[in-house]
């Protein structure tokens, strides 16, 4: 009988250049062989309305722009080799963070998550007040 076990990994993505990650994006949009049901061909989807409404999503959106770059099968491949183990996808998402500094950012995703111990994880002393019962 299978085991399953459930493998979380999270990444935060400080966008640097927004510009530059678009530009990228565009480029790896344009070059993908993407198509639908109403567009089997590939240049086809790209000129459809659907196609040209998607570029337009990555061209001004970062969360659009960095989904182009983010690939579940890649991140499955952490798991290559490991004797008795076999990856099943479940796939992936991009979120943007409430914040402008990386603190900011990460204490929105501990929000997010509901982990109650990260202003701890962050802060020594808290931590230290906190294991000599003090507050």
């Amino acid at each position: 009988m299978a085991k399953f076990m459930l493998i979380k990994i999270s990444l935060m993505a400080e966008i640097t250049d927004a510009d530059a990650l678009r530009e990228a994006a565009l480029k790896k949009f344009d070059a993908d062989d993407s198509t639908s049901d109403d567009y089997p061909d590939t240049a086809d989807w790209h000129a459809s309305e659907e196609g040209q409404e998607e570029r337009r999503q990555v061209a001004t959106q970062d969360v659009d722009a960095l989904n182009q770059f983010v690939d579940p099968f890649k991140a499955s491949g952490l798991l290559d080799g490991v004797p008795g183990v076999k990856a099943v996808i479940l796939g992936s998402s991009v979120g943007e963070l409430e914040g402008t500094t990386q603190d900011e950012a990460r204490d929105a995703w501990a929000e997010r998550k509901g982990i109650t111990w990260w202003p701890e994880a962050r802060d020594a002393e808290l931590a230290r007040e906190h294991r000599e019962g003090i507050t």
